[in-house]
């Protein structure tokens, strides 16, 4: 029996999100990565400026975690300087939890080791993907600088990287008129 080649639908990933009174629930299926780090954020934010204070993301069915998507999780943590926000990672894979590491994640957001359930509420899947340039640019900048200021190692591993795209970013803001979005 021949094994499929993984192919763009295979390499893909989407988030299910939910929110209480108390948390936003998030669930990654497949990649964690720059494509759903968008609208994971968007959808955090509005729980965060409505005093929601707790992200609690499931890696259970999660296959991969790119640097954007662990970097968006770590800016959550000094969101718009205001109170603080607490990220927690359960059900993490062993190569989730080695991606985690790599960055230094595991020493800034609470991972637990034990299995957890999340709570019964109705998760609804986020959108996926851009919505304009400037905005991908912006986010996976942030992402690398929130990665930089968790661990001093990240610096030389992500600076030249965040250099290239302040000035992607400011290519972008000069140049971003309605047809090249």
């Amino acid at each position: 029996m021949l094994k499929a080649a993984p192919g763009p639908r295979r390499m893909a990933g989407h988030l299910e999100a939910a929110r209480t009174k108390e948390a936003v629930y998030v669930r990654v299926v497949g990649l964690g990565n720059f494509n759903n780090a968008g609208p994971l954020r968007e959808y955090c934010e509005k729980a965060f400026n409505d005093d929601i204070r707790n992200v609690i993301v499931d890696l259970a069915h999660c296959t991969g975690l790119d640097s954007t998507f662990m970097g968006t999780l770590m800016g959550f943590i000094g969101f718009d300087g205001g109170p603080a926000i607490a990220v927690t990672v359960v059900n993490a894979t062993p190569t989730t939890m080695r991606a985690m590491s790599s960055l230094g994640l595991p020493k800034i957001l609470h991972v637990k080791e034990e299995p957890i359930d999340f709570p019964d509420c109705k998760l609804t899947r986020l959108r996926e993907g851009w919505q304009d340039k400037r905005r991908r640019t912006l986010l996976i900048r942030d992402a690398h600088v929130a990665l930089m200021k968790a661990d001093k190692e990240n610096e030389t591993r992500f600076g030249p990287f965040v250099e290239a795209l302040v000035k992607e970013a400011r290519e972008v803001l000069d140049c971003d008129g309605p047809g090249d979005k």
